[in-house]
């Protein structure tokens, strides 16, 4: 081999390692998988931040909204159940009022029926249309000799006894009822209504006295109660 062949094999080998060296260089300086990311000016990128921040602070937000409005519901369901335990009461006692299981207090009439002492006598029918013509004339109470008189209330006799509401009930009678005064007065003084009691009145078989009352206490019902057609409501 020449002089001249060797010196251009020593240039090229020279050149390809040259050449070599600088791709290596460039793999190392530049990794493949960085060479495709996109490059960002501080503009944008501060842009971008700006956005995310605005995200984060929106759901901070909306999530202490979500809180807000929870906890406004929560104390909203406690008011209504609250209010429905209060209208569920109430709507009792109106029933237990409308049944005759409440004391009554109020103004009204109150009548006395006697036996005279002209061997005259009281009979439960006496009783049961006084009752009749009250419940006419819209008493709200009603009252026998203290025995509430209700829906299912029986006035009956057996003998010369009268029985109220199953109890025995001896003269002088004491009825008594809270309402209109002047309607229930009204009714009662109405002779035509009460034909056989102001009969046996006028002949003094009997003491029949009614009076205006502005203290009346009715008490509550205080017998047995039929409760086989009672259905319960859900």
């Amino acid at each position: 081999m020449d002089r001249k062949a060797l010196l251009l094999i020593i240039f090229a080998t020279g050149f390809v390692g040259l050449f070599l060296g600088f791709v290596f260089s460039l793999s190392v300086i530049e990794p493949p998988n960085q060479r495709n990311l996109p490059v960002f000016s501080e503009d944008e990128i501060e842009s971008k931040n700006k956005l995310l921040k605005e995200y984060i602070d929106e759901q901070s937000y909306l999530q202490s909204r979500i809180t807000t409005l929870r906890s406004k519901i929560d104390d909203s369901q406690k008011t209504l159940e609250e209010h429905s335990k209060t209208a569920t009461i109430e709507k009792l006692n109106n029933l237990k009022k409308d049944i005759g299981l409440t004391e009554i207090k109020g103004s009204g009439v109150e009548i006395l029926l006697r036996d005279s002492k002209n061997s005259g006598l009281v009979q439960a029918s006496d009783v049961r249309d006084i009752v009749n013509l009250l419940r006419a004339a819209k008493a709200s109470a009603i009252s026998v000799n203290n025995q509430r008189i209700i829906s299912t209330s029986t006035i009956s006799s057996v003998g010369t006894a009268i029985l109220v509401n199953n109890s025995y009930i001896v003269p002088p009678i004491y009825i008594s009822a809270v309402g209109d005064q002047d309607m229930i007065m009204q009714r009662i003084t109405n002779q035509s209504l009460l034909p056989s009691i102001y009969d046996r009145f006028k002949k003094k078989y009997i003491v029949f006295q009614a009076d205006t009352k502005w203290n009346l206490i009715i008490p509550a019902y205080s017998g047995d109660l039929n409760a086989d057609y009672i259905n319960l409501v859900e």
